[in-house]
């Protein structure tokens, strides 16, 4: 199988996924203690969201190497796609 995808594509969807990365970096601070819920409660809600704010970075870190390794192939092909012409114009030249 193969997809084909232009480079500005591939681009655009790492500048989507650090996007998403940021995003998920609001999560941890957002979840900023557990209020008035009372002592019986409180342990527990403090754990929950201590949860979720450890899911919410591990999820931030994620997107954000993922947008990078994205950018990193759509580097590549450029690259490769700059490499090719450039010895089918030394090629031609002669």
């Amino acid at each position: 199988m193969s997809i084909e995808m232009p480079a500005a594509e591939v681009h655009a969807l790492a500048g989507t996924l650090r996007a998403a990365a940021a995003t998920a970096g609001e999560i941890a601070p957002r979840l900023h203690g557990a209020g008035d819920v009372g002592d019986a409660l409180l342990p527990v809600a403090e754990a929950f969201l201590d949860a979720h704010r450890t899911a919410g970075r591990a999820l931030a870190g994620e997107l954000a190497w993922l947008g990078e390794t994205v950018a990193a192939v759509a580097d590549s092909w450029l690259a490769l796609d700059r490499g090719l012409l450039a010895a089918r114009d030394r090629g031609g030249a002669g």
